[in-house]
């Protein structure tokens, strides 16, 4: 009412629905966030009113990744300029200047309010440890102090002596524009800092290079654009690979739980992929939230997917890796934790409360029996016929 008031045109009137006939709607069960004691309402797991979840977001749209060795080649060979830590580590201090929207080589232009851009930034990370020794330490990512031994080495040996950076530009800027921004907005900002940091001459040939480098030839985005039909640039969310998906979440850099690994990937991934992105740009929809709230509350997914967990290794001797990727695999693990999750539902009907529509419950219980098969084979395409098979079984059950 007061805010009908206030605009002086009707507006939400919660006990209205259903083109105009007073419905009202049921008291929707508090949630518990899976993994914690934190309660909330269902309203508070909708996108529009949870901070974390758009932040999720923002910090994977505004993110890229920009490789650094063809811009010091051309700066090297086509203009014979010395590229050393010394210029590298002034380089980047120009850059955080630079990329929140500040003023470097032009002048009259206008800025950027520091309070609006104070998230942005830029970090180099490199598999050229001499180097690495030699940067200013606020400006480094250390792979080695940031990761396990075993994933630390497995990222140098990718990497070899290559050097990238990893890009954040203010959140503000994807919010205005969108994900394809992203890259644009840096590499303005990359060329600029170049032309100011190795004193070169705006107009020569060697610019448009440069700029070519950090646009396409070294670019890294989080997303691909996807076909037409479904039309979004890089850095939207369908195109965000689900390896992607599992990179960035980051639970194994510090949990060794592998299931806790697959479940916290899936809360991200099932928030970002059914609410945002499906319930948002592909439907339009309010109730995408509820199709996508089994997958991270109430403890029930953890539950099927620990017992699908220990199913396999009890009969194939670890959680991970140890069962053969064939099909006779997939049958028997997907069959058995589907069945342990459809007979749960009928034993505590409570979760046919929480789990009110069958959408809601294939997906539950399919996560559960294709996260137990991808980790008991260690083959995420076992773990893809383990989750169709679940959704067999579920309709003939």
């Amino acid at each position: 009412a007061a805010i009908t008031k206030k605009r002086g045109l009707q507006a939400y009137d919660p006990k209205l629905h259903l083109a105009g006939i007073p419905m009202g709607q049921r008291q929707l069960t508090p949630y518990v966030i899976s993994g914690t004691d934190i309660v909330c309402d269902g309203d508070d797991l909708h996108f529009v009113n949870n901070a974390a979840m758009q932040q999720e977001w923002d910090d994977i749209r505004r993110t890229c990744v920009v490789g650094l060795d063809l811009a010091h080649e051309t700066l090297e060979k086509r203009l014979g300029k010395e590229v050393t830590p010394e210029t590298i580590n002034y380089y980047l201090e120009v850059l955080n200047h630079a990329m929140p929207g500040a003023a470097i080589v032009q002048e009259h232009m206008v800025e950027t309010h520091p309070a609006l851009v104070d998230d942005c930034y830029v970090k180099v990370f490199t598999g050229d440890e001499t180097l690495q020794d030699e940067i200013d330490k606020q400006f480094v990512i250390n792979i080695d102090k940031e990761f396990p031994k075993d994933q630390a080495a497995q990222i140098k040996a990718a990497m070899g002596k290559s050097s990238w950076q990893a890009v954040h530009i203010p959140t503000i800027v994807t919010r205005t524009e969108d994900g394809p921004g992203t890259s644009r907005w840096m590499a303005m900002q990359v060329g600029m800092t170049f032309i100011s940091a190795y004193h070169m001459c705006a107009g020569e040939a060697a610019v448009g290079e440069l700029a070519f480098t950090a646009k396409h030839a070294g670019l890294v985005e989080m997303s691909e654009m996807i076909p037409a039909r479904r039309a979004r640039g890089p850095n939207e969310p369908g195109g965000l690979s689900f390896g992607h998906m599992a990179d960035i979440v980051q639970t194994n850099r510090v949990d060794k739980d592998a299931v806790n690994v697959v479940l916290q990937t899936a809360s991200a991934a099932t928030m970002l992929y059914d609410q945002i992105w499906l319930g948002g740009y592909m439907s339009g929809g309010v109730g995408f939230t509820m199709y996508a709230t089994p997958a991270y509350t109430n403890d029930i997914v953890d539950d099927f997917l620990y017992w699908g967990a220990e199913y396999a290794k009890d009969k194939y001797g670890a959680i991970v890796g140890d069962a053969p990727a064939n099909i006779d695999t997939v049958k028997d693990i997907s069959t058995e934790t589907t069945l342990y999750g459809l007979e749960a539902y009928e034993k505590y009907p409570t979760t046919l409360e929480d789990h009110f529509g069958g959408s809601q419950r294939a997906t539950v219980v399919s996560i559960a029996a294709g996260g137990a098969t991808a980790l008991a084979t260690g083959h995420s395409n076992a773990g893809l016929s383990a989750w169709y098979l679940s959704m067999y079984l579920h309709k003939e059950a």
